[in-house]
């Protein structure tokens, strides 16, 4: 099982994950996660 990246499409959260969690921990709306590029992420994370 590889962990993917996954980005809330309401608040911008980031979860490293297998899967991607069914309600947003930050602005607990549901199933608002899309998965997203490690480079993607690096950038929202400006590392």
């Amino acid at each position: 099982m590889d962990k993917k990246f996954y980005r809330c499409m309401v608040c911008n959260d980031i979860h490293f994950g297998v899967n991607a969690p069914d309600v947003c921990p930050t602005c607990l709306n549901k199933n608002a996660y899309i998965e997203f590029s490690a480079e993607e992420a690096k950038m929202m994370m400006k590392l």
